[in-house]
Protein backbone atom coordinates (compact mmCIF):
# COMPACT_ATOMS: atom_id res chain seq x y z
CA UNK A 1 0.00 0.00 0.00
CA UNK A 2 1.50 2.90 -1.17
CA UNK A 3 1.21 6.20 1.01
CA UNK A 4 0.57 9.68 -0.45
CA UNK A 5 3.18 11.41 2.03
CA UNK A 6 5.64 12.47 0.26
CA UNK A 7 8.98 10.56 0.78
CA UNK A 8 11.22 13.49 -0.83
CA UNK A 9 12.82 15.46 1.78
CA UNK A 10 10.82 19.11 2.02
CA UNK A 11 14.18 20.94 0.31
CA UNK A 12 13.65 19.17 -2.42
CA UNK A 13 10.66 19.34 -2.64
CA UNK A 14 10.65 23.61 -2.65
CA UNK A 15 13.21 23.23 -5.17
CA UNK A 16 11.18 21.53 -7.45
CA UNK A 17 7.71 23.89 -6.89
CA UNK A 18 6.09 21.41 -5.22
CA UNK A 19 5.20 24.00 -2.40
CA UNK A 20 4.13 27.50 -2.99
CA UNK A 21 2.27 29.37 -0.43
CA UNK A 22 -0.37 26.71 1.04
CA UNK A 23 0.36 23.41 2.44
CA UNK A 24 1.41 20.73 0.21
CA UNK A 25 -0.99 18.58 2.40
CA UNK A 26 -3.64 19.71 5.18
CA UNK A 27 -2.83 17.60 8.71
CA UNK A 28 -6.46 17.28 9.24
CA UNK A 29 -7.07 15.42 5.51
CA UNK A 30 -4.19 12.88 6.90
CA UNK A 31 -4.75 9.41 7.45
CA UNK A 32 -3.06 7.90 10.89
CA UNK A 33 -0.91 5.88 8.74
CA UNK A 34 0.20 8.86 6.77
CA UNK A 35 0.29 11.32 10.01
CA UNK A 36 3.24 8.62 11.25
CA UNK A 37 5.12 8.63 8.24
CA UNK A 38 5.07 12.73 8.80
CA UNK A 39 6.10 11.99 12.37
CA UNK A 40 9.01 9.81 11.29
CA UNK A 41 10.21 12.76 8.82
CA UNK A 42 10.52 14.76 12.01
CA UNK A 43 12.16 12.30 14.01
CA UNK A 44 14.91 11.71 11.27
CA UNK A 45 16.05 15.57 11.70
CA UNK A 46 16.85 15.77 8.19
CA UNK A 47 14.15 18.37 7.43
CA UNK A 48 13.56 21.20 10.39
CA UNK A 49 10.18 20.74 11.69
CA UNK A 50 9.59 24.42 10.93
CA UNK A 51 9.30 23.10 6.65
CA UNK A 52 7.35 20.12 7.83
CA UNK A 53 4.74 22.41 9.86
CA UNK A 54 4.46 24.87 6.75
CA UNK A 55 4.19 22.03 4.39
CA UNK A 56 1.75 19.91 6.15
CA UNK A 57 -0.46 22.63 7.46
CA UNK A 58 0.22 22.07 10.91
CA UNK A 59 1.50 23.89 14.46
CA UNK A 60 4.24 22.81 16.08
CA UNK A 61 2.33 22.28 19.38
CA UNK A 62 0.68 19.62 17.41
CA UNK A 63 2.87 17.82 15.52
CA UNK A 64 5.03 17.37 18.97
CA UNK A 65 1.56 15.66 19.86
CA UNK A 66 1.71 13.66 17.49
CA UNK A 67 5.46 12.31 18.19
CA UNK A 68 4.35 11.82 21.81
CA UNK A 69 1.09 9.98 20.74
CA UNK A 70 3.14 7.84 18.31
CA UNK A 71 5.74 7.23 21.53
CA UNK A 72 3.26 6.32 24.02
CA UNK A 73 1.24 3.67 21.01
CA UNK A 74 4.99 2.03 20.60
CA UNK A 75 4.98 1.69 24.38
CA UNK A 76 1.52 0.30 25.08
CA UNK A 77 1.99 -2.16 21.94
CA UNK A 78 5.24 -3.43 23.37
CA UNK A 79 4.30 -3.39 26.92
CA UNK A 80 3.98 -7.37 28.61
CA UNK A 81 0.44 -8.84 28.37
CA UNK A 82 -1.64 -10.94 30.68
CA UNK A 83 -1.58 -14.20 28.48
CA UNK A 84 -5.14 -15.52 27.49
CA UNK A 85 -8.66 -14.47 26.46
CA UNK A 86 -9.74 -10.85 26.91
CA UNK A 87 -12.66 -10.18 29.74
CA UNK A 88 -15.51 -8.74 27.99
CA UNK A 89 -16.14 -4.83 28.01
CA UNK A 90 -18.29 -2.71 29.82
CA UNK A 91 -20.22 -2.01 26.94
CA UNK A 92 -20.74 -5.83 26.13
CA UNK A 93 -21.80 -6.87 30.08
CA UNK A 94 -24.10 -4.29 29.88
CA UNK A 95 -25.55 -5.62 26.90
CA UNK A 96 -25.47 -8.91 28.68
CA UNK A 97 -27.01 -7.70 31.03
CA UNK A 98 -29.96 -6.07 30.04
CA UNK A 99 -30.66 -9.25 27.14
CA UNK A 100 -30.73 -11.31 30.81
CA UNK A 101 -33.23 -8.30 32.60
CA UNK A 102 -35.17 -8.86 29.19
CA UNK A 103 -35.51 -12.82 28.98
CA UNK A 104 -36.49 -12.44 32.83
CA UNK A 105 -39.05 -9.77 31.97
CA UNK A 106 -40.65 -11.58 29.39
CA UNK A 107 -41.33 -14.54 31.57
CA UNK A 108 -42.73 -12.84 34.42
CA UNK A 109 -45.25 -10.84 31.38
CA UNK A 110 -46.07 -14.27 30.27
CA UNK A 111 -47.12 -15.02 33.71
CA UNK A 112 -49.20 -12.20 34.43
CA UNK A 113 -51.09 -12.65 31.16
CA UNK A 114 -51.79 -16.00 32.42
CA UNK A 115 -53.09 -14.95 35.87
CA UNK A 116 -55.02 -12.44 33.90
CA UNK A 117 -56.23 -14.49 31.42
CA UNK A 118 -57.67 -17.28 34.62
CA UNK A 119 -58.79 -13.56 36.76
CA UNK A 120 -60.87 -12.87 33.77
CA UNK A 121 -62.93 -16.91 33.35
CA UNK A 122 -63.71 -16.31 36.88
CA UNK A 123 -65.10 -13.04 36.90
CA UNK A 124 -66.36 -14.47 33.55
CA UNK A 125 -68.04 -17.91 35.91
CA UNK A 126 -69.22 -15.32 38.44
CA UNK A 127 -71.24 -13.59 35.91
CA UNK A 128 -72.87 -16.47 34.19
CA UNK A 129 -73.70 -17.99 37.98
CA UNK A 130 -75.60 -14.50 38.76
CA UNK A 131 -77.53 -14.55 35.21
CA UNK A 132 -78.40 -18.38 36.10
CA UNK A 133 -76.61 -19.36 33.10
CA UNK A 134 -75.76 -23.10 33.16
CA UNK A 135 -72.14 -23.15 33.67
CA UNK A 136 -69.37 -25.16 31.89
CA UNK A 137 -69.99 -28.79 32.71
CA UNK A 138 -73.26 -28.62 34.46
CA UNK A 139 -76.03 -30.36 32.87
CA UNK A 140 -78.64 -27.45 31.18
CA UNK A 141 -81.80 -27.42 33.01
CA UNK A 142 -84.64 -26.08 30.70
CA UNK A 143 -87.38 -24.85 33.02
CA UNK A 144 -90.51 -26.90 31.99
CA UNK A 145 -93.85 -26.64 33.83
CA UNK A 146 -94.48 -29.39 36.45
CA UNK A 147 -97.16 -31.34 35.22
CA UNK A 148 -98.40 -34.87 36.47
CA UNK A 149 -97.76 -37.78 34.86
CA UNK A 150 -100.44 -39.89 34.34
CA UNK A 151 -100.81 -43.18 35.68
CA UNK A 152 -101.13 -46.28 33.13
CA UNK A 153 -103.65 -48.85 34.35
CA UNK A 154 -102.91 -51.78 32.89
CA UNK A 155 -105.33 -53.61 30.81
CA UNK A 156 -106.42 -56.86 32.34
CA UNK A 157 -107.71 -59.82 30.16
CA UNK A 158 -111.56 -59.20 30.16
CA UNK A 159 -113.31 -61.82 32.61
CA UNK A 160 -116.77 -63.24 30.89
CA UNK A 161 -118.54 -64.53 34.02
CA UNK A 162 -118.97 -68.19 32.82
CA UNK A 163 -120.90 -70.97 34.23
CA UNK A 164 -119.24 -71.45 37.20
CA UNK A 165 -118.79 -68.05 37.93
CA UNK A 166 -120.91 -65.25 38.69
CA UNK A 167 -120.90 -61.68 38.40
CA UNK A 168 -121.15 -61.31 42.31
CA UNK A 169 -118.82 -64.24 43.03
CA UNK A 170 -116.17 -62.14 41.11
CA UNK A 171 -116.73 -59.33 42.52
CA UNK A 172 -115.85 -60.46 46.25
CA UNK A 173 -112.35 -61.68 45.31
CA UNK A 174 -109.23 -58.97 45.39
CA UNK A 175 -108.33 -59.33 41.84
CA UNK A 176 -112.09 -59.66 40.55
CA UNK A 177 -111.75 -62.94 39.71
CA UNK A 178 -113.68 -64.47 42.27
CA UNK A 179 -112.60 -65.44 45.75
CA UNK A 180 -110.20 -67.78 44.49
CA UNK A 181 -111.41 -71.01 46.23
CA UNK A 182 -114.26 -71.86 43.78
CA UNK A 183 -112.40 -72.40 41.08
CA UNK A 184 -110.17 -74.97 43.04
CA UNK A 185 -110.63 -78.25 43.24
CA UNK A 186 -111.25 -79.51 46.78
Amino acid sequence: MRLSVPVLPLALMMKEGFIGRRPLMKWKDLSGEERYRVVEIARKGETPIGEICKTFGVSRQTLNTAIEKADRGAMEALAPKNPGRKGRSPEELSILNIKKEKAVMAKELATWKQKYEIAMTFVDLQRRALDGEPLPGEKTKSPRKKTKRKRLKKKRPSQKPGPDRTTAKMAKTTDGGGDGGENKKH
